[in-house]
């Protein structure tokens, strides 16, 4: 089974790398959605936490919805996704320009 997402997700990672103008957001955004059908960001990294690999995840996904999973439900759409057979519109990236100044910011 594994092989089988695998090749898929290679297939979305490569057709979206020579077809997305923003590459990084558009996989933050597939990340975040995986996340809030889950139902928190630790959920996609629970099988390496601490791993450096989990940490680059989880700071990407939580650099999109929010240090404490604040704006997760903005990116709950891989379901009606499915249901659509369409591309979702994204949810603003927290990270971009025209949002740094309400870009979450990480509490110790």
């Amino acid at each position: 089974m594994t092989e089988s997402y695998t090749a898929c997700a290679g297939q979305a990672v490569l057709a979206a790398a020579t077809g997305e103008p923003d590459f990084g957001g558009w996989l933050a955004h597939v990340l975040a959605a995986a996340a809030a059908e889950l139902g928190c960001t630790d959920a996609l990294t629970a099988g390496r936490a601490g791993s450096w690999e989990a940490d680059l995840v989880q700071r990407l996904v939580k650099g999109t919805v929010g240090w404490d999973d604040e704006y997760l439900a903005d990116h709950k759409t891989l379901a009606t996704m499915a249901e659509r057979g369409a591309e979702p519109e994204p949810a603003p990236h927290r990270g971009s320009a025209a949002s740094r100044s309400s870009r979450p910011t990480r509490s110790s």
